[in-house]
């Protein structure tokens, strides 16, 4: 397993963990996060790109995918109704 999937996994496995993981209301939910201090640091997903968390990271934080982002929704095609 590569040190990115590791990192994925290990995430994904302390989010489940987390008793009512769900976001506030106001909070908005981003596709990547930081893990500031290495794998047991504190949590910040606010990052819209893989790059932009990398250019926030310092010493041993980490980047990993957001297991809470809801993918965006795709519309759905109207259907005609014969009249």
């Amino acid at each position: 397993m590569s040190g990115k999937a590791a990192a994925a996994a290990i995430f994904a496995a302390a989010v489940l963990l987390l008793p009512d993981a769900e976001p506030a209301l106001a909070e908005v939910e981003y596709p990547w996060c930081r893990i500031a201090g290495g794998r047991d640091g504190t949590l910040s997903c606010g990052f819209v790109s893989f790059t932009q968390c990398m250019a926030a990271r310092v010493g041993t934080d980490m980047c990993v995918q957001n297991p809470r982002y809801p993918p965006p929704q795709q519309a759905k095609p109207r259907l005609r109704v014969p009249r």
